[in-house]
């Protein structure tokens, strides 16, 4: 077996069966089996997450052929575990090739560098809030410092107390915003959130998501 076919086999494994956690997890989150939810999430995603990204990476330029027998051996129990067919793998291999630049898998992973664009857009105008806001406090704390009169004082020290609030409320929204920013960071790095939906067509994904 050549490289490609080594690395293209191993690599659909991982990819359907991610694919059908994934599945099984939106399905889960539908009627919030938070038990369900939470084995998927910590247990099966994290576990082929790991296998795809090693199996992608994996050289066998290097391997004994007893080692790439060893390698497709463990990948093909563990397809037979999770009732993935060689057929049917050849198969998922055959219709990405084909679709290759015009499936699911290009438009997803567009859609997540524009939804990252957007959210680095807003990180930044949070932040010039927030400059505002330190250099608003800053301006006050002076104030006060100088302040002689008691009803002066109060009143700068309420305004200091809104001004304060506003910088909590605004980095609870920049906190949110920064995880969405490494979540979507994360899946476009890993690749296979995207490239599961490389076995379907631009059309076909967009008639699923207008469906649903």
């Amino acid at each position: 077996m050549n490289k490609k076919d080594f690395k293209d086999y191993n690599t659909e494994v991982m990819l359907q069966i991610l694919k059908n956690a994934n599945i099984s997890l939106l399905e889960a989150e539908s009627v919030k089996d938070e038990e369900k939810i939470k084995f998927i999430k910590e247990e099966i995603i994290p576990k082929y997450e790991k296998l795809y990204l090693a199996l992608r990476e994996l050289d066998i330029r290097d391997k004994s052929d007893e080692e790439i027998k060893t390698f497709r051996e463990t990948v093909d129990k563990i397809a037979s575990t999770n009732n993935l067919t060689e057929e049917y793998i050849k198969k998922c291999i055959a219709i990405r090739e084909e679709l290759r630049g015009k499936s699911g898998a290009e438009v997803t992973k567009r859609m997540f560098e524009y939804t990252l664009k957007n959210f680095k857009k807003k990180k930044g105008i949070l932040l010039e809030k927030m400059n505002v806001l330190l250099k608003e406090e800053a301006q006050l704390e002076a104030d006060l410092k100088e302040c002689i009169q008691y009803d002066a004082e109060m009143e700068i020290s309420g305004k200091i107390v809104d001004v304060r609030e506003k910088k909590r409320d605004l980095k609870e929204i920049i906190d949110a915003n920064e995880k969405e920013i490494e979540k979507i960071t994360n899946d476009i790095n890993s690749k296979w959130k995207y490239e599961i939906y490389g076995t379907i067509s631009r059309d076909e994904l967009k008639k699923t998501v207008e469906g649903e």
